[in-house]
């Protein structure tokens, strides 16, 4: 399963949310899941998650957050490679 890392700690919003979207697109269930580095947790992002199908988890590693997008079929694949 291929990680498409997408590290938006540096961006101001709305930037980080369009790029994660935009990077939704090309997910595709069984080949891949998204894996964003971010400095605060998505909030705006995550509500929009569940009407398009799309499952999450957050990991956070001091001031840095570590966020997981996945179709729900994943999940226990995400979870090997993210060490849950």
């Amino acid at each position: 399963m291929r990680e498409i890392v997408v590290d938006t700690r540096d961006l101001e919003p709305p930037g980080p949310m369009q790029m994660v979207l935009s990077e939704l697109q090309s997910m595709l269930p069984g080949e891949s899941f998204i894996h964003q580095i971010h400095r605060m947790e998505p909030t705006m992002l995550i509500n929009r998650l569940a009407p398009m199908g799309i499952e999450y988890i957050i990991k956070r590693d001091g001031s840095t957050y570590h966020i997981y997008y996945f179709y729900p079929e994943d999940r226990s694949h995400v979870e090997e490679r993210i060490d849950v």
